[in-house]
């Protein structure tokens, strides 16, 4: 059945009560899943001292990079980073939704396509990292309170430390008053002799296209929204440079992870809906930088990740794959056949899904 245009606003209103109804319960069990988590037996890390970054990105599509094979020059920093060798790149990355708020409550939790875990009861990173002993850092260019963003603001409230450079409230707009780069200048780093996540998420490559850089930061001088999606993309790229260069600066720098929420088709008048669907609203980057440090004491790992670049891999596993970066042992819902990083990893095409269940993988056209 087509879905009309008319139609697409009611879906996507409809989709985010659902979960911001879901959440409510969610930031309710706050503390009942926060003691559980202190009676789990077993849970800790296996190194101390470490500095691990996760990057959110925001509607962006590696079908628009030019590091992925986009005959556009829309990454030149992350292409010199490829041809280098200094950081892996997936090449069957996908998205579990098209919108941020069902995408990321799954990325960021227990809860995902293939299990049954109800979202209510779904740990997040940021509670199991914490329950480990890591110092957290939430540090957002999204708004805390608004329609859209509360659910996933819920998880990055419980952070020991929180910085939202977007100060908007209510209103269901998605501007900010700053520009991704101010983010990298917030970061912290941490000296003491303890672990560390620190978790950044962009506005990225979101629309409206044009307010995602400035002005001098304009190359492809066209004004359709292939133009000024891509300098939104090629500006993401500029961002991610200045992120990794303040982090992996740290002494005690082991790794980043970067992953978009979902993806974007820039041709569509909803350039993410779910009622417009597009594959392309779902091929998504990831992309992992581990230092020296961290691939000598987890050669295993590196090998690992090396060899599964060109695996399927959906991003509602960002909790499996971060939990095992970070050396905590005895995680909840740690199931290692979603661990891309594990030599056990072993979901295909034919098992992963998109849309929550909607859409399988091997349907892509």
């Amino acid at each position: 059945m087509t879905i009309s245009l008319a139609y697409a606003p009611i879906r996507m209103g409809m989709e985010t009560r659902a979960s911001l109804a879901d959440y409510r319960v969610y930031g309710q069990n706050h503390a009942l899943r926060e003691k559980r988590l202190k009676n789990l037996r077993g849970l800790h890390t296996l190194h101390a001292g470490g500095l691990y970054v996760l990057v959110i990105g925001e509607s962006e599509t590696r079908d628009h990079m030019q590091v992925y094979g986009y005959k556009r020059a829309t990454t030149p920093w992350l292409s010199k980073q490829k041809e280098t060798g200094n950081a892996l790149f997936f090449s069957h990355a996908y998205s579990n939704y098209v919108t941020t708020v069902p995408a990321l409550t799954y990325a960021l939790s227990t809860r995902n396509q293939y299990n049954q875990v109800n979202l209510s009861d779904a740990y997040s990173l940021i509670e199991v990292a914490k329950a480990a002993g890591f110092n957290t850092f939430w540090i957002s260019n999204q708004r805390k309170f608004s329609p859209w963003d509360t659910p996933v603001a819920e998880i990055g409230s419980t952070s020991d430390h929180q910085i939202w450079l977007n100060s908007r409230i209510g209103s269901e707009d998605i501007f900010t008053e700053y520009y991704d780069s101010a983010l990298a200048d917030k970061i912290p780093l941490p000296k003491e002799n303890k672990n560390h996540l620190i978790v950044i998420h962009l506005m990225g490559c979101h629309k409206f296209y044009s307010d995602r850089y400035p002005a001098n930061a304009t190359y492809f001088k066209g004004t359709d929204y292939r133009d000024l999606y891509d300098n939104a993309v090629r500006y993401n790229d500029y961002v991610l440079e200045q992120i990794y260069q303040k982090v992996s600066a740290s002494p005690n720098f082991k790794g980043m992870v970067y992953f978009s929420d979902h993806g974007e088709d820039a041709t569509k008048l909803f350039d993410h809906n779910p009622s417009q669907f597009s594959w392309q609203m779902t091929r998504i980057p990831c992309i992992i930088w581990l230092s020296d440090s961290y691939r000598q004491e987890n050669p295993k790992v590196y090998k690992t990740l090396s060899a599964n670049q060109d695996k399927y891999w959906t991003n509602d596993l960002v909790y499996n794959l971060m939990v095992n970066l970070m050396g905590i042992q005895g995680a909840p819902e740690n199931n290692l056949r979603w661990d891309i990083s594990s030599p056990k990893y072993a979901m295909t095409k034919k098992d992963l899904m998109t849309l929550h269940g909607e859409k399988k993988l091997y349907e892509e056209q």
